[in-house]
């Protein structure tokens, strides 16, 4: 009796330990995004679709996706930029999509941030994309300029976003003022659609990679067009917020584009706090950057994924790398 109780005993802990073993393994790493209908959200659903491998999934060795074993990374809604690095601050999520400037600011108690204290926990894991300034406005609005903004109702973005302080940089470089000059309305990517469809704004601005969804979508629903950021007004912008550089969004990438558009972009980085487990971030920078399929999805997913390369990986990084980051780095000889 005792050998059939061992036995059996036996059987259950075999039975047992695979799923023992898988939930040990099992580890959630959210990545703070943006509303849906922006750039942010897709990307980061890609980034984590890279480094996610999931207990149960095969084996990089066995054909699987080559993530981090054990891990589900997953894009998280959020409100952009600002939201973003406030997230990072309160832990709520240990990595997040911000704006380069934002990420110097928030870091430094400096620019917007200059009465909240310093969230000196930033670090980066990598370097994106560029995010260029779209200015977008209805045909019948006949805004040609940025100070043709005058006298309208204007969209900048969402309180809180990175969108909203690049708008408000914008409009100021050119000589104009939200509330004075027009009438300012503040909303996500979603709210900023149904409202130019009812004819409720005339324009909106926004800091997003291109194609963003929305202006897409307006530019197909409602002939909406892209307004040059260009001039005096951009030389003003550039030279106040370095982070921000001349860019241009080319022929076609909206419908009814027949020119590129002159305009500004400020670099997009993926960024985690110093109090999160190193050798965490080495292994999810690891396999970020040595996935054999990382180039498909990041290619397939997005316009913008194409951008993202191991080359431009420290493009306008304006805060230090995180140090499991910086020991990939320094391991497969992209950091000297």
């Amino acid at each position: 009796m005792n050998k059939l109780f061992w036995a059996s005993c036996l059987l259950v802990a075999v039975a047992l330990s695979p799923a023992t073993a898988a939930a040990k393994s099992l580890q959630f790493f959210k990545i703070g995004s943006g509303s849906v209908g922006g750039t942010y959200y897709p990307i980061a659903g890609m980034i984590g679709q890279v480094i996610s491998n999931p207990p149960g999934s095969k084996s990089c060795e066995s054909g699987g996706n080559c993530g981090v074993p054990g891990l589900t990374a997953t894009a998280e809604v959020s409100g952009g930029s600002v939201a973003n690095v406030e997230l990072l601050r309160s832990k709520q999520v240990p990595s997040a999509i911000v704006q380069s400037d934002v990420s110097y600011w928030a870091q430094t108690a400096s620019g917007p941030f200059r009465t909240r204290p310093a969230i000196s926990s930033l670090c980066a894991i990598s370097s994106l994309y560029p995010e260029e300034v779209d200015l977008v406005a209805t045909p019948e609005a006949n805004i040609k300029t940025v100070t043709d903004l005058t006298g309208h109702k204007v969209a900048l973005g969402k309180q809180d976003s990175g969108a909203l302080l690049g708008a408000q940089l914008l409009v100021r470089a050119f000589g104009i003022s939200e509330g004075k000059d027009f009438t300012p309305v503040l909303a996500d990517y979603q709210g900023i659609d149904k409202l130019m469809q009812a004819n409720e704004v005339d324009a909106f601005v926004t800091v997003s990679g291109y194609p963003n969804s929305t202006v897409s979508n307006v530019a197909n629903k409602l002939g909406a067009v892209l307004v040059p950021v260009d001039g005096a007004g951009r030389d003003r912008l550039v030279k106040s917020a370095s982070f921000y550089t001349p860019a241009t969004i080319p022929v076609g990438s909206y419908s009814g584009q027949s020119q590129p558009i002159e305009t500004v972009a400020v670099p997009s980085l993926w960024l985690s706090r110093t109090d999160i487990d190193q050798e965490l971030l080495y292994a999810i920078t690891k396999a970020f950057w040595s996935n054999p399929k990382a180039r498909g999805i990041l290619d397939k997913g997005h316009p913008k994924g194409k951008a993202i390369t191991l080359k431009t990986a420290f493009s306008g990084v304006s805060v230090p790398l995180c140090p499991g980051s910086e020991k990939f780095y320094k391991e497969s000889g992209t950091l000297k």
